[in-house]
């Protein structure tokens, strides 16, 4: 049986077929023909392998019924279904191949995917959907086939255009070599109506035109953005002048899924990123005396909330110049910025607009810099969203961009020998040495906000 009889790909629909890489994610605007080459996925895995399963799903089982069952159905000629319950929500096929369908949102669905062995799964408007259960997923692709043979495996996903972890697994390649992104645009699907973009330019606003119609993934969240991503992209190898001021600053975690970064810098200029995880504290402790000792650091500025106030003692109890930071104390401005690290993160702004600050290339800090975003609040103060809404949407906590904020805001701290001097007469200089140990403490800096450990 011609089952794809009636199906004529287009040209991106046809590559996105024939690419063997497991995990595809295929679309990037609208009219690009995403879920019709989605639900043809499962149809051919389904039928190519009899006795396959594979499972399609959306984050709320309404919306697939009200759009992907659609397509499916059209997909699918009803000689080759031998049952649909919809109550379990549940395709199968004359050659034995199932398909399951559900929302994500609810997590009793969570928990049947775990007890699942598939042979292929696919995710419509993926954007929606949490990178952990993407990961879950992946573990399910253990499928025996009733022959004794094994299917070959596939993770499909087609999705607009978002701010999400899609973005970085798949349109920045972050996943690896099995992930891959075929953008597709309406121009590229010859079935659409002769006027259907023209129509949709002359009312979309700017930014939608860019996301949903030519499929742009920068700047997502312009409006509402902390720091924008050209700002970012304009700050690799920038060349600024270089400040005799090393630090080191470290964002602190230990046996979780977080990174333990440690950024060594001078002054605005980052040199050196070190990532790690699942370490002790005391691990942490040594190696950032390690490296203050090989970059002769004048200042360890820690991210001192919750682990960090233990490396920040243990450094203090060695002497060690450490600069504790609690992110959740009052800030400095406090007609401003409903708490420090909001202001941090706003200094760190401003030197990016202002073109004062050099980064590394590395694209997952780059994109977690460019991915915070700030709100007012009633009293019209500035906050930026919490820690773990950020985590959420980019499947990662954004502890290297954090780091890099902790150093900005650290190198206030310290002077430059060669710049700091004190006016003594009209015209006349002496160096200021109100700190034995090379940087300036401002007296103004309120307890606990980032106060000088010894």
């Amino acid at each position: 049986m011609d089952i794809k009889s009636l199906y004529n790909p287009t040209p991106t629909q046809k590559k996105a077929h024939s690419l063997p890489n497991r995990y595809k994610l295929f679309g990037g605007a609208m009219g690009g023909g995403k879920s019709r080459w989605l639900c043809e996925e499962a149809k051919e895995l389904s039928m190519a392998y009899p006795g396959n399963r594979g499972v399609m799903l959306r984050y709320h089982l309404q919306d697939f019924k009200n759009s992907t069952l659609k397509t499916l159905e059209e997909c699918f000629p009803p000689e080759i279904i031998t049952s649909h319950n919809q109550s379990e929500h549940l395709i199968t096929l004359i050659n034995g191949s199932e398909i399951l369908y559900l929302g994500v949102a609810e997590m009793e669905n969570v928990s049947k995917l775990k007890s699942m062995e598939l042979g292929w799964f696919a995710i419509d408007e993926a954007s929606e959907v949490p990178r952990e259960t993407f990961l879950l997923l992946q573990s399910r692709l253990r499928r025996r086939l009733p022959s004794g043979g094994f299917p070959k495996y596939f993770g499909l996903l087609a999705s607009n255009p978002a701010d999400c972890w899609l973005k970085d697994d798949f349109v920045y390649g972050q996943g690896g070599k099995d992930y891959v992104f075929i953008p597709s645009l309406p121009r590229d699907n010859p079935y659409l109506p002769g006027e259907y973009e023209d129509k949709l330019r002359e009312t979309y606003p700017e930014d939608w035109v860019k996301r949903f119609l030519e499929g742009s993934w920068d700047d997502l969240s312009a409006g509402d953005v902390l720091i924008p991503s050209e700002w970012v992209r304009a700050a690799v190898n920038r060349e600024i002048e270089e400040e005799n001021k090393p630090l080191l600053a470290a964002d602190i975690a230990r046996f979780g899924d977080d990174e333990i970064v440690i950024h060594y810098g001078k002054g605005h200029m980052l040199v050196e990123q070190d990532v790690t995880t699942k370490q002790s504290l005391m691990e942490t402790v040594g190696r950032l005396i390690n490296k203050r000792k090989k970059y002769n650091c004048k200042l360890i500025v820690i991210d001192d909330a919750a682990l960090g106030g233990g490396v920040t003692d243990r450094l203090a109890e060695m002497d060690e110049r450490v600069l504790p930071i609690n992110g959740g104390t009052k800030p400095v401005s406090e007609d401003k910025f409903s708490n420090l690290k909001s202001e941090m993160w706003w200094y760190a702004r401003e030197l990016f607009k202002e073109g004062k600050v050099s980064i590394l290339n590395e694209p997952v800090l780059m994109r977690q810099l460019s991915a915070v975003k700030y709100t007012y609040r009633s009293n019209g103060t500035i906050i930026i969203e919490p820690k773990d809404e950020v985590k959420k949407r980019l499947g990662r906590s954004p502890d290297r961009a954090d780091a890099l904020v902790l150093m900005l805001w650290g190198a206030k701290f310290i002077r430059d020998p060669a710049k700091d001097f004190r006016r003594k007469v009209a015209f006349g200089f002496e160096e200021n040495k109100l700190n034995p140990y090379g940087w300036n403490y401002h007296s103004d800096y309120q307890q606990g906000v980032g106060e000088y450990a010894r």
